[in-house]
């Protein structure tokens, strides 16, 4: 009878620090937006509660805890034998949600499904199925993925797949971090960065000349980017306010819940710039401290992933920790001002129900890679105790 393994105690206790930390936060960023639904914002869905948000996101918090102890539980074989059937149903997701009348355009990007009162992303669902299909692949090619027509062009041909819808939907930053997390994981899987770069690189490039040449708002972040005080008013409002946040909290910041830019200065408090109100709340000691949590749950994540054997489960795990680490620097390099903004979600933290249930699953899959290391271990004891009998 084949062994199970325990999963790894100090990635879920870190899981469900950072998890709630995000739940207050949101508690604290939302709350003003909420409240004033009737006065300014337009927000008249929120009926004027300041716990709206931070209600639903408890919802989408309980629905991805049971989705994160499902993940953990099922038999790691059941990955290998449904990749392709998560891979498929991602893809189509990414071509429904296209379909006027089937997806929803909310601010110039339709990106959305409508599920009743709730909104999904099928964007956050296909970076989980093209980690499953390319770790996939690769395991079963093993080193003909260095093959560059029978080895690395399939998976590459369906990630820029991938990439192109999510790019016509219009989400840049989405994109971004779906290709960036498939190129580590090909990297990792022994793919040639030359290959890599040779294909793929004319590819993107054209497909983002042509995403900022069509579209305005993308020319406006990058004028932002390059100088947010030729336009403060406009183009240039977001980063500025979000400067105005990180620099009020100082040292040791104002104080929880006494944010000041989310009295409607800084839009987008609770979701995009929510480690703006972090850095303010808690200054610079507070959010140094929530970076260095997140950066022990990311340093988790690899150290499971390197002791694992099986090559499957170590490049499903090596996907979701580089899907979740490039979208955390993403949001805070883009809300500090480092690289453009592209509206992504912090994950765990941020407000949005698409981006925490599929965090909290892709952890529960990097919890059962850990059982298998755990299984591994028992395995290894008991071949050791029949050699010395």
């Amino acid at each position: 009878m084949k062994t199970r393994g325990v999963p790894d105690f100090l990635l879920l206790f870190l899981t469900a620090l950072i998890v709630g930390f995000g739940i207050t936060m949101v508690l604290s960023a939302s709350s003003i937006f909420a409240l004033t639904s009737f006065t300014s914002n337009g927000c008249s869905y929120c009926n004027g509660d300041e716990l709206y948000f931070v209600k639903r996101q408890i919802r989408f918090l309980v629905l991805g805890i049971v989705g994160m102890l499902v993940a953990m539980n099922i038999p790691f074989s059941f990955y290998k034998r449904n990749f392709l059937l998560i891979a498929t149903v991602s893809f189509f997701s990414l071509l429904l949600v296209l379909i006027p009348g089937i997806g929803e355009e909310i601010k110039g990007a339709r990106s959305w499904f409508r599920i009743g009162s709730a909104s999904l992303q099928p964007a956050e669902f296909a970076k989980l199925g093209l980690i499953l299909y390319l770790a996939a692949i690769i395991a079963k090619k093993g080193d003909g993925i260095q093959k560059l027509k029978s080895g690395l062009m399939p998976p590459l041909l369906v990630t820029g797949l991938f990439f192109l819808l999510i790019v016509a939907q219009p989400d840049l930053g989405s994109a971004a971090i779906l290709l960036g997390t498939a190129l580590i994981v090909l990297v990792c899987g022994g793919a040639k960065l030359r290959h890599l770069i040779g294909l793929g690189g004319p590819v993107v490039t054209l497909a983002l000349v042509a995403y900022i040449t069509v579209k305005q708002h993308a020319l406006n972040r990058i004028h932002s980017y390059l100088d947010p005080w030729s336009d403060p008013l406009f183009t240039g409002y977001n980063i500025i306010q979000s400067w105005i946040a990180i620099a009020h909290g100082g040292l040791s910041g104002t104080g929880f819940g006494k944010s000041i830019q989310k009295y409607l200065y800084l839009p987008e408090a609770h979701t995009d710039f929510i480690f703006s109100i972090i850095s303010e709340e808690l200054g610079f000691i507070g959010a140094s401290i929530f970076l260095l949590i997140y950066l022990l749950f990311l340093l988790r994540g690899i150290h499971i992933c390197l002791r694992v054997k099986d090559t499957f489960a170590s490049l499903v795990g090596i996907g979701v920790i580089s899907m979740i680490a490039l979208q955390a620097t993403v949001n805070i390099g883009g809300v500090t001002g480092i690289i453009p903004l592209t509206g992504v979600p912090l994950p765990f933290i941020s407000y949005g129900g698409s981006s925490l249930l599929v965090c909290l699953i892709s952890t529960g899959i990097l919890l059962n890679v850990s059982r298998e290391v755990s299984r591994q271990k028992v395995d290894e004891q008991v071949t050791r105790t029949t050699y010395s009998v």
